[in-house]
């Protein structure tokens, strides 16, 4: 007879099935079967059949039971190999065949496939261990767990299964395979949110495939179930893991097989230059040559490209294939390592032509100027070793992002970027009008055509490069949170206890005009940016503050006047140097931090603003929580600006304590985005449907109200005025693309679906539009609602579905754009056909 135990619990007999009796009979098979070979106690067995209240006839009950097992065992074909069912003092003992119980094979192939997965043998152990999970038909005992039978047993083999899948999942990373695994892996982690294993395969598969912001939000999710539901951070590992990801660390590129066993590990031996692959425009190819786009989404987005021709000239000697080979692999990591360090993504390469997007598979608001650095960064050292000439273009394209694989771009913006490529001088970086009106941080030759193109002479550092110039605008509805402000800063200097303040909002909504109203009040000030990248890996918060302090020059003698020439001055140089030094290494030293800022506190009032402190690492931002508990009686006041992503990663942010104070900022009202706009058009006769049409577009937002006023105020610029509508200008595109980008992609594309679904949408209508799974939706707008894409309507009187509108108009319209004119066509079409029905059969079809 053979026993399974690995989903519904069966009993075979020469491949046909045999019929067990009632619940209490199959459930004492069960439990003896998960005890096979060993005494059970009857008291034991007693209290696995009946958990709460063992009923006085329970012992006849179960001799019952005993009798018909083994009335069942005798019946079988080959009685000589039939299981026994003794009565072993102080209860019974079931005797089978190791080999008749699938439980006992599965963990030895279990066992075999971990033993190739240390030796190293990814295909082996892959092959093993699909062999013993495929043994599986559902969870253990899956009808005796439905009856409500909750053994401790059930639980371990269950986590054994969990190992085993795990097991796999690592052999088969190594092996290449995770486009495969991700469906898979997305299930198991929703089932298992805890498991940290889990979580990063997840995490490395998704970030493999170009899905790095999908990798990202995995974390984010694991962090916070373990923070909320257990007071936990994340291990080690998977911290490493998201930061190497945020770096886009070479070594998560390596094959598995060279790195060994631990597939999540960081931070090895430096990763080989990947050879470029061969790619042919108009149409650039971010993957091996012949890699298929399978399933996942296109999208139209505005995409910067850069194309570098370096030409290895007098530095190749005299020809030799393997002098030529060696400079091709220098100029091949050279791009790679900059465009990575600035988060954009390599292709291939024809010949001596290398290529880069940025803006793919998430747009960052800064994409051309990120793109133009890079190019700066590659000319300057590439300079002795090539005749490199960049090109640089900025516009739309179509984007493919594959389910496995790496994104496609194409469109004749690569034509543009290769004809300023070739018409660059050689050491020169030449890039399109859109490009350099996009691009802050570069400087400019004076001279240039919108034919010819720009030629750029240098970048500015890029701490701070990314933030733009104020406009001379007035304060608007702020002054409530800006008398907050001066009270805290009163309080911090009357009662000389320090208070740390968290000031968050959406990209544009005033943060940084709100704290330049305080800081100019005559307070002493230190401040510090994060950037999104940057050579000061996630520290420029930081080192911007010792800047500000003093120069590295000078920083010895100031420290020396602050606390007096010793040994406290020595320490407090020792570490606060590393901060000041560009791409040092920075030890996380937060005694000597947080005496530093309590020594410049002590002799005047000290306001420590933070800026965009979502960009910083987690070293500053676990060193900025823990002054908020460790400062002591000082008069300091910390000011961290932030957008709410930062919840996203430190959920519970300086929650709950004494000293802490949040600052949300909301959207000027219609009054008050008048008036700032009336600042901004003061001689523009506009008529009051355009009045209506552009504050309408502004939504409350002052950098949208400065961009769209330079755009209407612009003479050379043409737009359509048709009393609804305006052309969205670039800088807020990007703004509002990027937003878009940080949801997961599955989330991202019900928004598509229900920007044409209508004004107000529900589960149904956008379930019908995407032909998606009316559930699946309704939890995706939930989610789109909480991150505040969405806002509730209410529910529809005849379905009774949860409804929605877009919270500002120009998301729904940039989500609409980027949606492929064919496929764009086609969804409408459903979603109208949807609208068109009775309101009978929409009831029908709700999603509950």
């Amino acid at each position: 007879m053979q026993f399974r135990l690995l989903g519904p619990l069966e009993v075979l007999d020469d491949d046909s099935p045999v019929p067990l009796g009632g619940i209490k009979q199959r459930a004492a098979l069960g439990y003896l079967l998960l005890q096979a070979n060993r005494v059970v106690a009857t008291s034991k067995l007693l209290h696995a059949l009946w958990p709460r209240d063992v009923p006085p006839t329970a012992r006849k009950m179960l001799q019952n039971a005993v009798s018909g097992l083994r009335g069942v065992f005798a019946s079988g074909h080959h009685p000589e190999g039939a299981p026994l069912l003794l009565t072993h003092a102080p209860g019974y003992l079931l005797r089978v065949d190791e080999n008749s119980l699938d439980l006992t094979r599965f963990q030895r192939l279990a066992e075999q496939g971990r033993g190739e997965l240390s030796a190293g043998n990814w295909p082996a152990a892959a092959t093993v261990l699909r062999r013993a999970l495929g043994m599986w038909r559902g969870p253990v005992l899956a009808d005796l767990a439905e009856t409500g039978l909750t053994w401790p047993e059930i639980t371990v083999i269950r986590d054994w299964r969990l190992a085993a899948q795990e097991d796999c999942f690592e052999a088969e990373l190594a092996c290449g395979r995770h486009g495969e695994i991700i469906g898979e892996l997305e299930s198991l982690v929703e089932l298992a949110p805890y498991r940290e294993r889990l979580g990063g395969q997840l995490m490395l598969a998704l970030y493999r495939c170009g899905r790095q912001v999908d990798a990202l939000g995995v974390y984010r999710r694991t962090r916070a179930a373990l923070v909320e539901e257990l007071g936990l951070e994340p291990g080690r590992e998977l911290q490493d893991l998201e930061r190497a990801i945020l770096d886009h660390a070479p070594a998560l590129d390596l094959p598995s097989s060279v790195r060994g066993r631990h597939l999540l590990a960081v931070g090895q031996d430096p990763a080989p230059v990947r050879t470029p692959a061969v790619v042919t425009p108009p149409a650039v190819q971010l993957a091996p040559a012949g890699d298929a786009v399978e399933g996942g989404m296109a999208e139209r987005k505005r995409v910067s490209v850069v194309m570098v021709s370096a030409q290895l000239g007098p530095a190749a000697g005299d020809g030799d294939p393997e002098d030529v080979d060696a400079l091709h692999r220098q100029v091949a990591s050279v791009v790679s390592a900059e465009v990575s360090r600035l988060g954009g993504l390599v292709g291939g390469s024809v010949g001596s032509v290398f290529l880069a997007l940025f803006g793919v598979p998430r747009t960052a608001e800064d994409d051309a100027d990120r793109a133009v650095r890079a190019s700066v960064a590659i000319r300057d050292r590439l300079g002795a070793a090539a005749e490199v000439q960049i090109g640089v273009a900025t516009g739309d394209s179509l984007v493919r992002l594959p389910s496995s694989g790496a994104p496609t771009a194409s469109g004749v913006l690569l034509d543009r970027c290769r004809q300023l490529m070739e018409s660059a001088p050689f050491g020169e970086v030449r890039a399109c009008t859109a490009t350099r009106d996009a691009a802050d941080s570069a400087k400019w030759e004076v001279d240039g055509t919108p034919a010819g193109g720009w030629q750029v002479i240098s970048c500015l550092s890029p701490r701070g490069a990314t933030r733009r110039a104020q406009a001379a605008v007035p304060f608007v509805e702020r002054e409530r949170e800006l008398s907050v402000l001066r009270g805290l800063l009163d309080e911090v200097r009357t009662r000389r206890r320090p208070h740390f303040v968290t000031v968050f909002g959406e990209a544009g909504l005033g943060k940084t005009r709100l704290v330049n109203e305080l800081t100019s009040s005559g307070a002493k000030v230190l401040r510090g940016t994060a950037t999104a990248y940057s050579d000061d890996h996630g520290y420029g918060a930081l080192s911007d503050v010792v800047s500000g302090f003093s120069a590295p020059g000078t920083l010895r003698a100031a420290l020396a006047a602050l606390v007096g020439p010793g040994e406290l001055a020595d320490r407090l140089h020792a570490s606060l140097a590393r901060l000041a030094e560009p791409g040092a290494e920075v030890p996380a030293d937060f005694p000597a931090w947080r005496r530093f800022l309590e020594e410049v506190a002590e002799s005047e009032p000290l306001v420590v603003l933070l800026e965009d402190v979502h960009w910083a690492n987690d070293v500053v931002l676990d060193f900025v929580e823990e002054l908020g508990e460790q400062a002591g009686s000082v008069p300091l006041l910390v000011i961290a600006t932030a957008r709410p992503e930062l919840l996203q990663r430190r959920p519970s942010w300086f929650g709950g304590k004494r000293n802490a104070t949040t600052i949300s900022l909301e959207p000027l009202s219609h009054s008050g985005t008048r008036t700032l706009l009336s600042s901004l058009l003061p001689a523009s006769e506009l008529s009051s449907e355009q009045w209506q049409t552009l504050v309408s577009c502004v939504s409350g937002n002052p950098l949208f109200a400065a961009e769209y006023a330079g755009m209407v105020a612009d003479p050379r610029t043409t737009y359509l005025w048709n009393d609804t509508s305006l052309p969205v200008p670039p800088s807020v595109r990007g703004v509002l693309t990027a937003q878009l980008d940080s949801l997961p992609v599955e989330v991202k594309a019900v928004l598509q679906d229900a920007a044409l679904s209508g004004d107000v949408v529900s589960s149904g209508a956008v379930a019908a539009t995407g032909r998606r799974d009316p559930r699946q939706v309704a939890k995706a707008l939930e989610l789109l609602e909480q991150r505040d894409f969405l806002r509730r309507q209410g529910r529809n009187s005849e379905t009774g579905e949860i409804e929605y509108g877009f919270r500002h108009v120009l998301v729904r319209d940039v989500v609409a754009e980027q949606i492929p004119r064919a496929e764009r066509a086609s969804k409408g079409e459903r979603a109208r056909a949807w609208l068109d029905q009775p309101a009978l059969h929409l009831t029908d079809r709700r999603a509950g």
